[in-house]
């Protein structure tokens, strides 16, 4: 582009403004048909471009704040949203473990319709095993109404009894702990006898002779003999029939009905009322037999 010196660019700026002030003043001179001059159709024209422009940018200012606001109500809206599905979340937890609960203890009531008016619903919140010794801990206690040498049962049969109670919380003594006993009933066979606890995971039948008519899978259920567990509370099954070389008994062990680890929610009968005789009352042994049909054989003087 050819160097234009300072003097010429002055005289050609001047020559632009002659020019644009002729065209202005034609324009404000020349009409339209409509009466309009030239000058004041450009004018329109240019104010035309001006109001569309703040109009478009009014348009997508408002377009933007609207989009803005509703991005921040669908915020809003979605934490609420959240906040709801939660709160039916835990209200289908509670309600499921309402039912739960319900079908629990309709169970328990179905298995023991004839349980004592004194009886109370508890739960098995923990089960504690140190060695040979099982025990499990109840969430009711004193206050409830909950006495020591209390049955416990679960929908499946016998657990065990109370042997400890707080203002809040109960011990149970299961069936399976080394120093637990129950008098037990072969109903097939009207054997009676007694079942220890082996300090593992079950019980095992004693003091059955070697001759005595007894299978595998023989139902064994309480006899009420021991003054402690009422009649017929289902116990368990013998798991095998085994001769203890030269003994003359049994070797029975059985598997429990009731497993203290699935019954949560158990029944706790009251204690027994103590028997009237002058024996303990809570003897699983037979009494010593006398010498006669009549009172006791005396000693020779």
């Amino acid at each position: 582009m050819p160097f234009v010196p300072f003097a010429g660019r002055r005289r050609l700026a001047t020559l632009v403004l002659l020019l644009s002030g002729c065209v202005v003043a034609l324009s404000l001179q020349v009409r339209r048909p409509g009466g309009q001059t030239v000058a004041e159709g450009w004018l329109l024209d240019v104010l035309g471009l001006g109001v569309r422009s703040v109009t478009g940018l009014r348009e997508a200012v408002g377009a933007l704040r609207e989009r803005v606001s509703g991005r921040e109500r669908l915020l809003a809206r979605n934490d609420a949203l959240e906040s709801q599905v939660l709160q039916l979340e835990r209200e289908l937890s509670i309600l499921r473990d309402a039912e739960r609960e319900r079908q629990r203890l309709l169970a328990l009531y179905s298995a023991h319709p004839l349980a004592p008016p004194a009886s109370r619903v508890a739960r098995m919140v923990s089960l504690v095993t140190a060695g040979p010794f099982h025990s499990a801990l109840l969430d009711r206690g004193r206050a409830e109404g909950l006495e020591v040498a209390g049955v416990v049962v679960g929908v499946h049969g016998l657990l065990g009894r109370v042997v400890g109670t707080g203002d809040q919380t109960a011990r149970v003594q299961l069936l399976s702990d080394r120093l637990a006993a129950v008098g037990v009933l072969l109903p097939r066979s009207g054997r009676v006898a007694v079942a220890r606890g082996s300090g593992t995971a079950g019980i095992s039948v004693e003091y059955v002779p070697v001759v005595a008519d007894v299978v595998a899978g023989d139902l064994v259920v309480t006899s009420g003999t021991d003054g402690i567990y009422p009649r017929d509370l289902p116990v368990g099954t013998i798991e095998t029939v085994r001769k203890g070389g030269t003994s003359l008994f049994l070797e029975l062990p059985v598997r429990l009905t009731a497993k203290p680890e699935s019954e949560t929610t158990v029944f706790v009968f009251p204690p027994l009322a103590p028997r009237e005789s002058g024996s303990d009352p809570t003897s699983l042994l037979p009494a010593p037999r006398s010498s006669g049909r009549g009172s006791p054989a005396r000693r020779a003087p």
